[in-house]
């Protein structure tokens, strides 16, 4: 069942299920935000909230129960007058981005010949440095849980990157090896 925030006095309150918010006599100019939702907006304009203010008999309000702490942060409401600054929403410290790790695994790979050392971890490379671009748009937009989603598939395109570098590494140095003996023993 879906619960609801209002702003009520310039405050916000909630979460209110429907007949909360029936009781509490909101109006069709009402703020309203929930899950979902990406912005604070009137009541009239949230289809679910709209037989609320159909005339209705009067009916005995219902016993309010426990408000359930919601999974997702809402976003605060803001009033209109607020100024731009004041808009950014704190959910915390923004996720890890990987571009350190993507420049220096996209350096080395340029600076190392062969297919398998050089090439293929330079694009897991790229992958994490575009996905680690994504981080800060999504987390100032409000969208957390898909920035830190980005932020671990640029972990994980660069952690895959070095692995496939170091692996392509030892197995140039066992040709390498292999190719000195094979020439030194050609020369005996």
């Amino acid at each position: 069942m879906a619960t609801y925030y209002i702003v009520e006095n310039n405050q916000q309150a909630g979460p209110f299920t429907l007949d909360q918010l029936a009781a509490k006599g909101i109006t069709p100019e009402t703020n309203v935000w929930t899950d979902g939702m990406a912005n604070w907006t009137p009541a009239s304009q949230v289809t679910e909230l709209q037989a609320l203010f159909a005339p209705q008999p009067a009916q005995q309000p219902a016993p309010q129960p426990e408000p359930r702490p919601q999974a997702e942060a809402q976003p605060q409401y803001q009033n209109s007058y607020s100024a731009p600054e004041d808009n950014v929403q704190d959910f915390g410290p923004a996720p890890k981005d990987s571009k350190t790790p993507s420049i220096i695994l996209m350096a080395v790979s340029l600076f190392c010949c062969g297919l398998c050392p050089g090439l293929l971890p330079g694009a897991f490379g790229l992958m994490g440095m575009l996905e680690s671009n994504k981080i800060d748009g999504l987390y100032r937009a409000g969208n957390y849980a898909a920035a830190q989603e980005s932020s671990d598939k640029a972990a994980k395109y660069v952690k895959i990157g070095f692995i496939i570098f170091g692996v392509g590494m030892v197995l140039e140095i066992i040709a390498g090896i292999f190719y000195f003996v094979a020439g030194v023993a050609s020369n005996m």
